[in-house]
């Protein structure tokens, strides 16, 4: 049985809806013109919303946030179907500045990205309905949620973590349980690691031939819970638990990429290869990524990243030199201290180049 989307489109909304039905959704669609009578609409049991951000070309002074918001905070289902914004890119901009309006969507795109990567945006609100479903029909218990056996969640999950998800603002509201869940602990650097960082922390290339096997090696400290078709994650703590099995006596943190991948080649007749440093960076001992450039990183060669409130489970986030010369857009979050610091090797920099010693 497709699932059901409603599409609220203040436009001509017939290019996006095509794309939806050729996915095998069954969409309805609303202008926006009423609220009354959309919020009744909202009601009828659709699996998920799609919103574009401004919706006033009609007769609709309410934009995409504030309709969400009385759906969010009035009546049942709607806090048990996930909401996504998608706008143009300009709109969304806007949007990314309201820190107010960021809590009531399950992600927002832009059109043009949406339409581009119709395949990749279906899975990801398959994914999201889906989510949703399993955290009511598991009635919010976290190991089913995330996939795990109960002595797994005490020692995988930090219990700070665990205590949030008994308050009362989350534990019997799907969207806000799914949503910290989300947030908090699949996207965070923490409890799970991206496909980026386990290739940083094990040392090896993603492109070498035998990545894929190594990942299949891996496979039982993959991530199953909710989510996990979209965003692959693996246990940090089970990955280390097989790497001390594997390779007793070798830590993996005080070992080099080099000699990381020297240890999987020769126990698992692998073809790996080690990551290099990247250009002004030092270390190979590599436990994190760049966020920018997503280059592996040691975290003494990299500037922590204040962009974001870091809960006690989760890990820093750093920006490589080259990256900070480069001035992309997490240079904007160092400290004092850290731009002072950058804006001094440019000049050194400039000055060598000038003289023609770089």
């Amino acid at each position: 049985m497709p699932y059901k989307i409603l599409y609220i489109e203040d436009q001509f909304a017939k290019s996006i809806m095509n794309d939806l039905e050729i996915q095998g959704y069954e969409v309805k669609t609303d202008n926006s013109e009423d609220l009354n009578i959309l919020l009744d609409k909202v009601n009828e049991g659709f699996d998920a919303y799609l919103f574009d951000f401004r919706l006033t070309a009609n007769k609709g002074r309410l934009d995409a946030p504030s309709i969400a918001q009385a759906m969010r905070t009035k009546g049942k289902n709607y806090k048990e179907s996930p909401i996504f914004l998608i706008s143009d890119e300009g709109k969304l901009k806007e949007f990314n500045k309201d820190l107010s309006s960021q809590d009531l969507f399950d992600f927002a795109v832009s059109k043009t990205n949406f339409r581009k990567d119709i395949e990749k945006y279906s899975k990801r609100i398959n994914s999201f309905i889906s989510a949703y479903k399993e955290i009511k029909e598991n009635k919010f218990q976290m190991n089913k949620i995330l996939g795990l056996s109960s002595s797994e969640i005490e020692k995988l999950i930090d219990y700070r973590l665990l205590e949030i998800t008994k308050n009362e603002k989350i534990k019997n509201d799907v969207f806000a349980y799914c949503r910290f869940l989300n947030i908090t602990l699949i996207r965070g650097i923490g409890p799970l690691i991206g496909e980026e960082i386990l290739s940083a922390r094990l040392g090896v290339k993603k492109e070498s031939n035998d990545w894929p096997t190594l990942l299949e090696i891996l496979k039982d400290y993959r991530y199953k819970g909710i989510l996990s078709d979209v965003y692959s994650r693996w246990w940090m703590q089970l990955v280390l638990d097989w790497w001390n099995k594997e390779f007793q006596g070798e830590s993996l943190r005080r070992n080099n990429s080099l000699e990381r991948v020297t240890l999987l080649k020769n126990k698992f007749n692998l073809d790996l290869q080690p990551i290099d440093p990247i250009e002004y960076a030092v270390s190979s001992n590599f436990w994190t990524i760049c966020k920018d450039s997503k280059n592996a990183l040691d975290p003494i060669d990299g500037y922590i990243i204040n962009s974001r409130v870091i809960e006690p489970w989760h890990e820093l986030e750093y920006l490589s030199l080259k990256s900070a010369l480069e001035h992309t857009k997490s240079r904007d979050f160092l400290s004092p201290n850290d731009k002072a610091e950058i804006r001094k090797i440019e000049k050194d920099l400039r000055i060598k180049k000038k003289d023609g010693t770089l």
